[in-house]
C-alpha cells in the first residue's frame, strides 16, 4: 500500500470511528518481529504503550513494532511514508502535520502524541 492509497481511505472516512477502524486494519499489516529482533530494536519512551523503532537513512531501513494495535497502526503509516519519501522531502517531513491531515492527532493521548514527537525525533536526515 502506498501513501496516496492511505491518504485515500482516511479521506472517505466519515467519523473518528471509521478512521479507528482502519487503524486497526492497518496494524495487521506490519509484521511482528521475532523476541530477538524485538530485542535489537531500540524502545521508545514517553508513549502510552510499549513502542519499538528504528530508522536508517541510507541503505533506508524502518522498522517498528507497537504492543497496541492503535499505535501499529500508527506505525504502519510512519514505516509507509519513511520508506516512500526522498531524503529531500524527508528533510521537511513531519510526522504530527500528517496526522494531522489525516484527521488522527485530535483524537490521540497527549502521551501517544508524546509518542510520535519521539518518533519526529529519530527521523534524522
Amino acid at each position: 500500500m502506498t501513501l496516496a492509497e492511505i491518504y485515500q481511505k482516511f479521506e472517505n472516512c466519515k467519523s473518528w470511528e471509521e478512521r479507528y477502524r482502519l487503524l486497526i486494519q492497518f496494524s495487521r499489516q506490519l509484521p511482528k518481529p521475532t523476541e530477538e529482533e524485538l530485542a535489537e530494536l531500540p524502545e521508545i519512551e514517553g508513549c502510552e504503550s510499549r513502542l519499538w523503532f528504528q530508522f536508517q537513512l541510507s541503505p533506508r531501513k524502518v522498522e517498528a513494532y507497537s504492543d497496541a494495535r492503535l499505535m501499529q497502526g500508527i506505525l504502519f503509516i510512519v514505516v509507509t511514508a519513511l520508506t516512500e519519501k526522498s531524503v529531500e522531502e524527508l528533510e521537511n517531513f513531519n510526522l504530527r502535520e500528517m496526522f494531522d491531515e489525516l484527521k488522527i492527532s485530535p483524537n490521540l493521548t497527549s502521551t501517544r502524541l508524546n509518542g510520535i514527537s519521539q518518533l519526529q525525533k529519530l527521523i534524522i536526515v
